[in-house]
């Protein structure tokens, strides 16, 4: 990546336009996004549960949020589920993110997430088709509600998948993003099956260690409290779980690569409104026996 250290600059107009997925895939897909970039423009991206991208027009760059590691991913591509932040920057174009939650990364990639962890890789034929050929239909396409229409019909007729941790893993998602679970002994005994089985669990559909989850989940939740209140004090917003503002100040370098004071020294229109879309489609509640939908269809824009 050039210039990585210019990264944080915001220049150019920015489109984000979030569509929530057939009902009937909801409980593998949290959300379909759009981005789209008028003209040059960069941001930070946090940590993130995994997700698909298809670079519809023009060239997105990423790397570690210290500008290390710079890499220009395939235009159709795998995103790992991550625990630490990520610059990225464009000078324009048009990208579609397909957010996957933990049942469906199970259902529609399959293996270990945990080997698959904070990587970007080539997305292959997981979803049926090869990755480039789905990007090559969704520019073709002449507008987001094609798009979605195409992504809907492909996870709908995608390879079957079955995996016993489907249901465990839509209750342990539900307890994390609950915000009431601090400790892992609390988790296990909220989903009723004990630490070992937890781990395997956690590691195989999040990709983390359940404690390294919830650490990732606390860190979050502050980030997004923060987000919406710039102007009061750091110390009244961060999680009543952390020990006191230095605790938080060390994990926000620890997946941010900077202070909160660097961070938010530069505005972050991409990732806020992002967040903000994302963070409603994600929290709904999914009923976890849907490892399997059915083949009804609806759409709807968040």
């Amino acid at each position: 990546m050039s210039n990585t250290q210019a990264i944080s600059a915001q220049d150019g107009p920015v489109d984000i336009r979030v569509y929530a997925p057939a009902e009937n895939l909801r409980p593998l897909v949290s959300s379909y996004y759009f981005l789209e970039s008028m003209g040059p423009s960069a941001d930070f991206a946090p940590p993130e549960q995994a997700n698909i991208r298809f670079a519809i027009k023009g060239t997105w760059r990423l790397a570690d949020s210290d500008g290390k590691n710079p890499v220009e991913p395939s235009n159709a591509s795998l995103f790992g589920p991550s625990d630490r932040g990520r610059r990225f920057a464009t000078d324009g174009g048009l990208v579609m993110g397909v957010g996957l939650t933990a049942i469906g990364w199970l259902t529609l990639i399959g293996g270990q997430a945990s080997d698959f962890a904070n990587l970007i890789i080539p997305l292959g034929r997981q979803l049926g088709p090869s990755g480039l050929e789905i990007q090559k239909r969704l520019a073709d396409a002449s507008d987001d509600a094609e798009r979605v229409a195409i992504l809907d019909a492909i996870l709908r007729d995608r390879p079957t998948r079955q995996n016993a941790y489907c249901a465990i893993a839509a209750q342990i998602q539900d307890a994390i993003l609950s915000g009431k679970i601090e400790h892992v002994a609390d988790l296990a005994e909220k989903v009723g099956i004990e630490h070992r089985r937890l781990l395997r669990i956690c590691t195989s559909a999040f990709g983390f260690p359940p404690v390294r989850l919830l650490r990732r989940q606390r860190f979050l939740r502050t980030l997004d409290r923060m987000r919406d209140r710039r102007d009061q004090p750091i110390g009244q917003l961060i999680d009543p779980s952390y020990y006191d503002q230095a605790h938080f100040n060390r994990d926000f370098k620890a997946y941010m690569g900077m202070t909160p004071r660097a961070y938010f020294r530069t505005p972050h229109e991409i990732v806020d409104r992002v967040m903000e879309e994302n963070g409603r489609a994600y929290g709904r509640r999914h009923p976890v026996e849907l490892c399997e939908p059915s083949q009804a269809s609806s759409r709807e824009r968040i």
